[in-house]
């Protein structure tokens, strides 16, 4: 693991005796791990790191609210509270509501803005074709995107109280971001036979939903909210007309002010993924990191 503590200019390498699936920093130094063994902390920027006791396989995410109040959600059908920084843990009750089988469901998203959080989920649909649509293109044609189940709860009280629905669409959401108004961005991406690669939403749970971008030759991985309010895209130029093929395409970086109109930002021409992942804390310092190893950070110059 690479971090750096001086706004990009200089990167060190940590050791970590652990397969990183996530990171969630609170501030400058205190973070967490969610790693295929269990949960780490840091509380020096990601130098070193230790293991936290009490949760094992299958934490996809890790959120806090404050340095003792924090939740850790993957699966089966996981939701973790700690009022302690994550010296111990309990399951959240609420996580069980949702009429889902429990190995079928993964808690994979969650999001605060003040008091109001939400936290989703995916069901995986049992007898499910797997095979890409790349390798047998003439029965692709034949194939249609299912329905699953998305499981979402929801706390306009920081925790103390949870709502649990569940709604019936295609795709997965795969990110989520909270918004000031009450409303939520949530990201749907599209794997199997789908027309679109991927969609993202402005949505307020069990009320209303507007598609705010999705385009055919752009396949969303991450979206970022800045503090100042500008919305972030990182997504990917399928090569050929498959949203499934197992090649890294261009890497593209799109922007909005108003959720409405989005314009591409300039590339570094050799910039090609299959995923991207933004980190953004403020408007001068964001970056993009690549699944083929790249970083890349705001060309200031050319702002």
């Amino acid at each position: 693991m690479i971090s750096t503590s001086d706004g990009g200019q200089n990167w060190s390498l940590a050791e970590v005796s652990d397969e990183p699936i996530s990171l969630f920093f609170l501030n400058d130094s205190l973070g967490w791990m969610a790693a295929a063994r269990g949960v780490w902390s840091t509380t020096d920027g990601g130098r070193t790191w230790k293991k936290l006791e009490g949760l094992k396989k299958g934490i996809l995410e890790v959120y806090f609210l404050n340095p003792l109040h924090g939740y850790a959600i993957g699966f089966p059908k996981a939701v973790y509270e700690t009022a302690n920084g994550g010296k111990s843990w309990i399951r959240l009750a609420a996580a069980d509501r949702p009429e889902t089988g429990l190995q079928d469901t993964v808690y994979e998203c969650i999001s605060f803005q003040g008091a109001h959080g939400i936290i989703t989920g995916n069901t995986t649909l049992p007898g499910t074709d797997e095979t890409p649509p790349w390798l047998n293109p003439k029965e692709a044609r034949l194939h249609r995107e299912r329905q699953s189940t998305v499981v979402v709860l929801e706390t306009m009280d920081s925790g103390a109280h949870w709502e649990a629905s569940t709604s019936s669409l295609y795709g997965r959401m795969s990110q989520l971001v909270m918004l000031k108004d009450g409303f939520a961005l949530a990201l749907f991406e599209y794997h199997n036979y789908y027309t679109l690669p991927s969609r993202v939403y402005k949505v307020k749970f069990r009320t209303s939903s507007d598609v705010i971008f999705a385009e055919r030759d752009r396949a969303v991985t991450d979206i970022a909210l800045l503090p100042d309010g500008l919305a972030l895209i990182a997504a990917v130029e399928p090569p050929g007309s498959s949203n499934q093929v197992p090649i890294p395409g261009k890497l593209k970086m799109l922007r909005s002010a108003n959720l409405k109109v989005w314009e591409e930002m300039d590339v570094d021409y050799r910039a090609v993924a299959q995923r991207a992942t933004i980190a953004a804390p403020d408007a001068e310092h964001l970056f993009v990191a690549t699944d083929t190893g790249m970083i890349l950070t705001l060309d200031k110059a050319a702002k």
